[in-house]
């Protein structure tokens, strides 16, 4: 499955964006690159929250996830 840019906007700038890295959409901006890059926690930012013993997802990605899994389960009763 091809993922369409035109859905997702850049996440720091809010421009079109045009690829995904460090796990978030980012237009070809080298400031919004490395501002993905330090949301991520740099590479291996995952591995070092889970080696300090915290969750891989970042906390506001998880409160987001439960928001909709609230929404889910509210739409099925």
């Amino acid at each position: 499955m091809a993922i369409n840019f035109d859905d997702y906007p850049c996440e720091f700038c809010g421009k079109k964006s045009t690829n995904v890295v460090f796990a978030a959409f980012v237009c070809g901006d080298p400031e919004c690159i490395e501002k993905a890059r330090l949301a991520r926690g740099g590479p291996g930012g995952h591995m070092k929250r889970k080696a300090e013993g915290r969750p891989i997802i970042p906390d506001e990605l998880m409160e987001e996830i439960d928001e909709k899994q609230q929404e889910s389960i509210s739409k099925i009763q």
